[in-house]
């Protein structure tokens, strides 16, 4: 495990070098006298902090295509779509948790660049959507007048089409380091808006939305994304 987190922190590192090192040069590279043409298209791309984790957790499998449409000069239709699958065991509780999700939102670049340029630094929303499943293998009822004896159930029981819904605050940039090629990093704040429940278990784990805490409605996140840029029109400034 340590040998995995060394080598993604090693990743992470050589990702924000070569993003800033582009940066730099591309906007070094540009004339002022180049008239500006700005490129309208659609961005698809994968979330690779899912593939990124299934590295170093192995009881985690995910998979999440992203993607943005430029409306206008500063502001991009957001959507995403994925799937995961947790399982968790420890000394209360064996299940395992699957489903899909969908986000739709904004994300509005704050970032002037030079002329000739499509980089982004970005403030965005997301309102999302869950479907998931939980498996119960077993779970253990703790008796504190026996310690020693507690009562361990081996009864599977399965809670189907389950639903939740949440917002997030996303905070990200992407830069372009080839030709319509992106790669770009986010931080997200999470609020739950809306959890459907089963009978005497709760969900301590939501697709799309990640860990969910008693009594916490909020949530946090990263991800690292390579999009591929699909140029529909330019237009000038």
């Amino acid at each position: 495990m340590t040998k995995k987190l060394y080598m993604l922190k090693y990743f992470i590192s050589i990702l924000l070098a070569t993003i800033t090192t582009n940066l730099f040069s591309q906007e070094n590279a540009v004339s002022d006298s180049i008239p500006i043409n700005n490129t309208y298209g659609i961005k698809l791309g994968i979330d690779i902090s899912k593939q990124i984790r299934m590295l170093t957790e192995s009881d985690y499998k995910g998979l999440v295509i992203t993607g943005d449409y430029r409306i206008l000069e500063k502001l991009f239709i957001a959507a995403e779509f994925g799937s995961e699958e947790k399982k968790i065991t420890n000394e209360v509780l064996d299940f395992k948790t699957e489903g899909t999700f969908l986000k739709l939102g904004v994300n509005y670049n704050v970032y002037k660049n030079r002329k000739g340029l499509n980089n982004e630094i970005y403030v965005g929303f997301r309102y999302g959507l869950g479907k998931f499943n939980h498996k119960l293998n077993s779970y253990t009822i703790y008796d504190l007048d026996n310690y020693w004896n507690q009562n361990l159930v081996n009864n599977i029981t399965d809670y189907n089409s389950l639903t939740a819904s949440w917002a997030e605050l996303v905070l990200g940039f992407n830069a372009e380091v080839l030709t319509n090629t992106y790669v770009g990093l986010n931080l997200r704040l999470n609020r739950l808006l809306n959890q459907e429940s089963p009978e005497n278990f709760n969900n301590l784990y939501i697709p799309g939305f990640n860990k969910v805490l008693e009594e916490n409605n909020f949530g946090v996140g990263i991800s690292y994304s390579i999009f591929y840029h699909i140029p529909i029109y330019k237009k000038k400034k």
